[in-house]
C-alpha cells in the first residue's frame, strides 16, 4: 500500500499538481501540503466518523492528489 502512496505522489508531482496528507493529530482529522507545510485542523474530531475502517484508514495517513480530491475526501470524512 505504501508503494502505491508514494507512486501517487510522484505521478501528481510531475503532473504539476499538489499532493495533500490527511491524518489525524489530537483525535482531530488535519491535513497538510506535502512537502512539509503545516497542520491544518478542520474541526472534526475523527471520532465522529461512522465506520471504524475510515477512522483506521485516517489514523495511517491518507494520500491525495489535487485540491479538488482534497475538497472531495474532506466532504466525505467531514460531513
Amino acid at each position: 500500500r505504501r508503494n502505491v502512496a508514494v507512486c501517487a505522489i510522484l505521478l501528481a508531482m510531475g503532473l504539476g499538481a499538489r499532493t495533500y496528507f490527511l491524518t489525524v493529530k489530537d483525535g482531530r482529522i488535519c491535513y497538510r501540503e506535502v512537502p512539509g507545510s503545516a497542520l491544518v485542523d478542520t474541526g472534526r474530531s475523527v471520532s465522529m466518523l461512522p465506520r471504524a475502517e475510515g477512522r483506521a484508514l485516517l489514523s495511517q495517513g491518507v494520500y491525495v492528489a489535487g485540491r479538488a480530491a482534497l475538497t472531495r475526501v474532506l466532504e466525505d470524512f467531514c460531513s
